[in-house]
């Protein structure tokens, strides 16, 4: 029994039922933004004007819509920031765009960068990594839910990186990620944590890729790839990976600040942890939103604009063309306030938990069974495929199961327990 990746969400896991609210993410490089003469690009203020980049990203910010906000390759200045918010965000009567302080150990002239809806999200903490060639930014922002003045706080870790360009730089990319992997690790091992950014990656096989989306590198810390299976894999040049592509969206051009040669490569991410794709702790991923703006999946090694290309407006299309090198990604989050007392009352939960965890051979279920009953101990992979199903006749009260695993590979795997009154509980099972 198969599903893909999208449809595996919608099926295996329930949907937030009430109090729910969207909120979108993009991220998008904007090419030395800010910047003239700086870095290895010759960008200057004839071919990459600021001026001329904001009408572009006002253009794709109204198409959008989004919540998050993210940048690469945005020139290191406070002036730029606040300028930035000012012509691009705070227009048009909106007031609600923020930001936050730069910070900038590895003095570079470009930088990550976030802006955030004041209306829905809050900031409290922003972390810089000291990572090479730039830093890794970490902002730790909360949900402002109807819930929130009780006490039901609903964060969301947004990890900012820009790594490495290069073939030959598979190895400094791979340390950059092992450094943030070690303090999300040791942070945010069960929050709800996006990692995005330009990450100049030619394959799935490369190490630092692994690293980010192979549970066995850090037991706790899994992030999904929202595009599942299909847009796995090698990448770089390949025409059967153009509907994922994200860099170059022109094939030539008359100057030698962007990068050239066509859509072809997939640079820009964002991944989602296990918390996100299941909705284990309030922010779940909406099935199907994950898009790169501007690409139709038919230009490979070609301009975006050139031709016909329906995926979004015409003039979104132009503005993404002349803006930058890269493309706009974007997903969708559900987010919903935690239950009250009465509803959690009203709700009968399993409470289970498996030991050991991470486990190699077999595992022991323990749990609180609230009605006599067949109960069902369903294990999924990653992609959703069903790998282990077991059904077993329970009393009241609590509960003991053991189970086998020892076929199982190496590797995440999601639990769902249901039983007769269509109660459900997810749980992460790690096998190593």
């Amino acid at each position: 029994m198969k599903h893909p990746l999208a449809f595996f969400l919608l099926l295996a896991f329930p949907f937030f039922a009430k109090g729910q609210d969207t909120l979108t993410v993009m991220q998008y490089n904007l090419l030395e933004y800010g910047n003239y003469n700086s870095g290895w690009a010759s960008c200057f203020e004839t071919n990459n004007n600021t001026q001329t980049k904001d009408e572009c990203i006002r253009t794709i910010l109204d198409y959008v819509k989004p919540d998050i906000f993210t940048v690469n390759e945005f020139g290191a200045t406070q002036v730029l920031q606040n300028d930035f918010l000012r012509h691009n965000l705070n227009i048009n009567d909106i007031n609600y765009w923020k930001s936050d302080d730069i910070i900038n150990y590895a003095s570079s002239n470009i930088i990550n960068h976030i802006f955030y809806n004041s209306n829905k999200l809050a900031l409290k903490k922003h972390i810089a990594l000291r990572t090479n060639p730039r830093d890794t930014d970490i902002y730790e922002l909360y949900c402002k839910t109807a819930s929130l003045a009780a006490g039901d706080t609903i964060k969301l870790i947004c990890v900012v990186a820009h790594l490495k360009a290069g073939m030959n730089y598979e190895s400094s990319r791979r340390a950059q990620l092992q450094t943030t992997m070690d303090y999300i690790y040791q942070h945010y091992p069960n929050d709800n944590t996006l990692i995005m950014g330009d990450f100049n990656m030619y394959s799935s096989e490369e190490t630092g890729y692994q690293l980010l989306t192979r549970t066995y590198n850090h037991s706790e810390i899994c992030f999904v790839d929202p595009v599942g299976s299909s847009g796995v894999g090698p990448w770089n040049e390949n025409q059967n990976y153009a509907q994922y592509h994200t860099q170059a969206t022109a094939s030539w051009i008359d100057n030698d600040c962007r990068s050239t040669g066509g859509m072809d490569d997939r640079f820009d991410f964002i991944l989602m942890a296990d918390e996100i794709a299941f909705g284990y702790h309030n922010i779940r991923y909406v099935r199907d939103s994950y898009k790169a703006v501007g690409n139709d999946g038919r230009h490979f090694n070609q301009s975006i604009n050139q031709g016909t290309n329906n995926s979004a407006p015409q003039a979104v299309i132009d503005a993404v063309f002349d803006c930058s090198d890269h493309l706009p990604i974007t997903m969708k989050l559900a987010v919903t306030a935690q239950l009250d007392v009465d509803e959690y009352a009203l709700t009968p939960e399993f409470n289970a938990s498996i030991a050991p965890n991470p486990a190699s051979n077999a595992i022991n279920v323990c749990f609180f069974n609230c009605l006599e009953g067949i109960v069902n101990f369903d294990i999924y992979n990653i992609q959703g495929q069903l790998v282990e199903q077991q059904s077993t006749g329970f009393s009241r009260g609590n509960q003991l199961h053991q189970m086998d695993i020892s076929h199982l590979a190496k590797g995440f795997y999601i639990m769902q327990i249901s039983d007769e009154s269509h109660q459900t509980e997810t749980l992460k099972l790690i096998v190593k």
